[in-house]
């Protein structure tokens, strides 16, 4: 498998959202890396994937992960750390970019949501 390349980190605006159960998908609204154009994702527990198997993979790096301030190096010490961390992999037709998404899923006390902790855009490798 290729190295997934980092063009640039998009900034966003609210990360944090209620959800009704861990299976609830989420339609989460980020605007493209030129700025233009509102992309909507909707990312799940269903249709998302560990972090974890991409750097086990080497499809994306510690490295990458500190530089774009995704996590902090004294939190990559702790090995369960990343087990939490999920991500899917967005396309969009209206702008031929591709995405990253990194989030997690948290529960506290029967209520859940979902946190975004980045959404990159990456070199289109499909």
């Amino acid at each position: 498998m290729t190295k997934i390349s980092i063009i640039k980190k998009i900034q966003l605006g609210e990360r944090s959202f209620p959800i009704e159960t861990p299976d609830f998908e989420l339609h989460f609204s980020f605007y493209c890396g030129n700025g233009v154009i509102k992309h909507e994702a909707i990312i799940s527990f269903k249709s998302s994937n560990f972090l974890s198997a991409l750097i086990e993979t080497g499809r994306i790096t510690n490295h990458d992960l500190i530089q774009n301030n995704i996590v902090r190096l004294e939190n990559l010490e702790d090995p369960n750390t990343l087990l939490s961390f999920r991500y899917q992999i967005c396309n969009f037709k209206d702008c031929h970019n591709t995405y990253l998404l990194i989030f997690d899923i948290h529960e506290n006390r029967g209520y859940y949501g979902f946190f975004i902790h980045t959404v990159l855009q990456i070199e289109n490798f499909i």
